[in-house]
This record gives C-alpha cells, sequence and structure tokens, in this order.
C-alpha cells in the first residue's frame, strides 16, 4: 500500500489467473465520524481478500462505515463486492451496467439463461453449426456459472444502491463528481476532483493497452460513446492526474488517449480495407488472421496467440507506407504480403517490369533484383514477396537454389512489421 495522494492511499492487488491479473485499488479514509471510501474492490479470492483486509485494518476502517464505488460491473472489479457487503458496506453502483441480462464479456451468476445467451451468439455470428467450438465454449462456461464452479470470470451479484453521472460525493479532502464513462462498459462510471485535478478513471484511459470496447448488444452504440468521453479528456480533463484501474498514474492524457484513438481508428481501417479487398464474406477470426498475417487459421484463441507470437517472416500490410504501389493498382491485391529483402525496391515499381507479379506454386508472388555490392563483393540487392506465408518459403529456396549472388540479410534476423 502507497499513499499515491495525500489523503489517498493505492493497493495494488494481484492474482494468478486469467490475462488481467493486476488491478489498482483506492482508499480514501474518512474524517473523524465520517464514512471511508473504496474504489473497487478487486479480484474475488482468497489472496486478494486478504490483502484488502490487513489494509483495512492497518487503516482503521470498519466495513459499516466503508462506502465502495464500482466503476463497473467486470468480475476484476467487483469480484469481493457481495463480500464486503455481506460485512456490512455499502456498494454504489450504475444500474446501467445490468441494462442487459447477458454478455459475452462476462457472466453473472444470476444470469445464465441459455435461451439468451442462444439469441445473444446468434447476433454476434456463433452458431452451434457454423461456429460449433466456441458454441462449445460458451455453454461449458454458462454450465460452470450456472453450478457456481468457480469460472474466474463469473461475477457474483450484490445489493447496491444505485448511482449515476452528475451525482457529488465528498469523502476526506476530497469533493468527487460521478463522470460517465461509457464506452468500455455502457454504465462505467468514474470520478473526477475539479479542484484537486485528480480523476480515477477506472479502465476507459490506460496507459500502454487499448482499452477493450466490445459488446453484444448493438443499441448501446458503445464505440460511438467512447470516443465522445476520449474527446472530454483530451479538452476537458486534459490537465488532470489520472488514476486508472490498471497501470501507472497518467500525467499527459492528450498523449495517451491520442495513442488509443489512433489505434482504433488503425483497426477500424484495417476492417474495412479486409472486408472491402474480400471476394466473399468473412468471419471475425478470418479477419483477425488476416489482420495479423496469421499463415494459417487458428482453431482457437491459445492457436491465435501462439501463432502472433511465432511469425518468422517480415510482413507489410496494404495500409503500410512501405506496401508496394503497383500492386494497389491489381485486382483483389493481398492484404498482407510475406517478404525477405529490401522491401524499397518494390515500392515504385510499375506494371510491366520484369518478375513483378506471377504465379509460383499456383500463388501470386513478387520478385525483383538490383545490383548492389555487400561488404566490397558484388551482388544484387532483392526482395522476394508472397501473398502466403507458407509459399514464401517455398519461394524462398526455388530463388536460394539459383546460387545467384544476393545480398546477406541473414544477420537481420528480427523479423518485424515495417512501421507506418
Amino acid at each position: 500500500m502507497i499513499e499515491c495522494q495525500p489523503g489517498i492511499y493505492e493497493v495494488l492487488l494481484e492474482t494468478d489467473r486469467g490475462v488481467t491479473n493486476k488491478i489498482n485499488i483506492f482508499i480514501i479514509p474518512g474524517k473523524k465520524g465520517g464514512r471511508s471510501l473504496m474504489i473497487d474492490t478487486g479480484f474475488r479470492g482468497e489472496r486478494c481478500l486478504k490483502t484488502m483486509e490487513s489494509v483495512l485494518e492497518e487503516l482503521g476502517i470498519a466495513y459499516e462505515d466503508l462506502d465502495v464505488f464500482m466503476t463497473h460491473k467486470h468480475h476484476d472489479h467487483s469480484g469481493l463486492a457481495s463480500i464486503y457487503a455481506d460485512r456490512g458496506a455499502t456498494i454504489y453502483m450504475n444500474p446501467l451496467e445490468e441494462r442487459h441480462p447477458y454478455d459475452c464479456l462476462f457472466y453473472s451468476s444470476g444470469n445464465t439463461d441459455p435461451l439468451v445467451q442462444a439469441k445473444v451468439l446468434h447476433r454476434v455470428g456463433v452458431t452451434e453449426e457454423g461456429t460449433p467450438q466456441i458454441w462449445d465454449m460458451f455453454e461449458q462456461v454458462r454450465k460452470e456459472v450456472e453450478n457456481h464452479s468457480g469460472w474466474m470470470f463469473e461475477v457474483q451479484d450484490f445489493p447496491y444502491k444505485p448511482i449515476g453521472p452528475g451525482e457529488v460525493l465528498r469523502y476526506g479532502d476530497y469533493t468527487f463528481e460521478t463522470v460517465e464513462l461509457k464506452g468500455h462498459t455502457f454504465g462505467q462510471l468514474g470520478l473526477f476532483d475539479k479542484e484537486n485535478k485528480i480523476f480515477f478513471c477506472a479502465d476507459q484511459v490506460i496507459d500502454g493497452i487499448v482499452p477493450i470496447v466490445a459488446t453484444t448488444y448493438p443499441d448501446e452504440h458503445l464505440l460511438k460513446g467512447y470516443f465522445a468521453s476520449m474527446e472530454r479528456f483530451k479538452h476537458e480533463f486534459s490537465d488532470c492526474l489520472l488514476f486508472p484501474a490498471h497501470g501507472k498514474h497518467i500525467t499527459d492524457p492528450k498523449r495517451v488517449v491520442g495513442r488509443i484513438v489512433f489505434s482504433y481508428l488503425d483497426k477500424m481501417e484495417i476492417v474495412h480495407n479486409i472486408l472491402e479487398h474480400s471476394r466473399r464474406p468473412k468471419t471475425i477470426r478470418e479477419i483477425a488472421s488476416i489482420a495479423y498475417g496469421m499463415p494459417q487459421l487458428p482453431k482457437d484463441t491459445d492457436e491465435f496467440i501462439k501463432l502472433k507470437r511465432g511469425l518468422k517472416t517480415k510482413y507489410v500490410t496494404i495500409l503500410d507506407n512501405n506496401y508496394p504501389t503497383v500492386l494497389k493498382q491489381i485486382a483483389c491485391p493481398p492484404f498482407v504480403l510475406f517478404y525477405e529483402g529490401n522491401i524499397r525496391l518494390a515500392k515504385d515499381l510499375v506494371v510491366g517490369d520484369a518478375f513483378i507479379y506471377s504465379s509460383f506454386n499456383n500463388k501470386r508472388y513478387l520478385s525483383t533484383v538490383e545490383p548492389s555490392a555487400d561488404r566490397g563483393k558484388f551482388c544484387f540487392d532483392y526482395i522476394i514477396a508472397s501473398e502466403s506465408h507458407d509459399n514464401f518459403f517455398k519461394l524462398r529456396e526455388h530463388v536460394m537454389d539459383k546460387k545467384v549472388p544476393l545480398k546477406d540479410y541473414s544477420k537481420n534476423t528480427k523479423h518485424k512489421q515495417q512501421e507506418r
């Protein structure tokens, strides 16, 4: 526990389950005879509970004098809420967090209706016939939650008092206004102290991470709401010190917000281009695989992550500055191009140049060379590229078998996507 601001204490809770395994919990002890504030509760689990019990004891805060402000209902924020409520704490939360009875992102123990789940899954393209593996995964999760089997993302129901945007809360030496933070969830709220210029921003703005804005209900318009919120952070809250629920404090909101907004716009442009150049409709899994340059369609999330980390070839996408201009002029240009050599050799080629775009093993490829020198010896600078990851290696082997003196790029073994 650290005192991150006068009279504000920060506790880092950790768990060994899930991808998101750390969260910042903030506590403001009340003045003598007054109530204290805790912002979110953290993960459900004995380890986190014991940590918080020790912290509350050290600060001299009794449960019956504690108000818990739930920024939103995700499991990492509300995991201990039902326990605190049972012990006498008062929980506050925006009731819009429960606007829909089911969401693919988390499960409430009181909402496991299979008919509602099926309807939502159908809406996002998951069906028992078309995507049986994903369907079975959600079915298994639903049953685990229904039987209270300890699924990590399960959200326990808890009693709470409703609170919404624009309300004023006073704790210690601080006066907060509740602020709508729509985007990450439909009803997420933050706390803003105008006088001290501090903002508890939950999962809305995080440095080094692009917060998830996802919904299974189109009528929520979460991305639109998220961008509107980002505008407020860029202008209205740009001089504030932000305390996110994950990661470090943010002293320059404009920089972080700019990076987040760019990331979303970049992703949307990538998806738009993939769909625009596709000859048939594509699933979300197919789109993600193309966007990340996967050599094959992954069967599940674990394989997707494994393939993403295991790419051993440089690649550019149609949105990169170094993507060959000539390819944009052909029908159905490849969205991803795997390559070796000097990509700049292909950037300004024109249709009609030798060895530009032909077929090899029934796959399209690009290749060209240019006289050069390497360590004082004559050689050819080169580029070989293919729209197929697997075919690229066959093409490379075919070219190397010709024993032409090529510039050595073997020492440049750190393969990464070209900067845009």
